[in-house]
C-alpha cells in the first residue's frame, strides 16, 4: 500500500530526477502534513525526520518497523533507478557508440 502510493508519486515526475531525491521529497511532504489516509498515519507513526548541525534533514525510524519501512522505500527507489537504466540500455543501438569522441 505504501509502495504503491510512492510509485504513483514517482511516476508524476521526469525520469531525470533521481528516485531517492523524490523519496525524500515524498516523505517530507507526508511528515509535514496532518495524516489523513492510512498511509499517512503509518508513515507519521513509524518515521520521523530531523535536522543535523549542518541543517540537512535525515529520516529515522521510530522503531525497528520504521527502519524496515525506510529501507524498503529506499530499495524500491533504487530498483526504480535500475529499471530506468535498463530501459535506457535496451533502447541503445550499436551505432550509438560510433559517435563517442575519444
Amino acid at each position: 500500500m505504501i509502495l504503491k502510493e510512492f510509485s504513483k508519486f514517482i511516476k508524476r515526475f521526469d525520469d531525470k530526477i533521481p528516485a531517492d531525491l523524490l523519496l525524500s521529497k515524498w516523505l517530507k511532504i507526508k511528515l509535514l502534513k496532518k495524516p489523513e489516509t492510512l498511509t499517512d498515519k503509518v508513515i507519521n507513526k513509524e518515521i520521523c525526520f530531523f535536522f543535523n548541525t549542518e541543517s540537512n534533514f535525515h529520516f529515522k525510524g521510530k522503531s525497528k518497523t520504521g527502519n524496515n519501512l525506510i529501507e524498503s522505500l529506499y530499495n524500491f527507489a533504487q530498483s526504480y533507478e535500475q529499471q530506468k537504466f535498463n530501459r535506457w540500455i535496451h533502447n541503445l543501438k550499436a551505432s550509438d557508440f560510433n559517435n563517442i569522441k575519444r
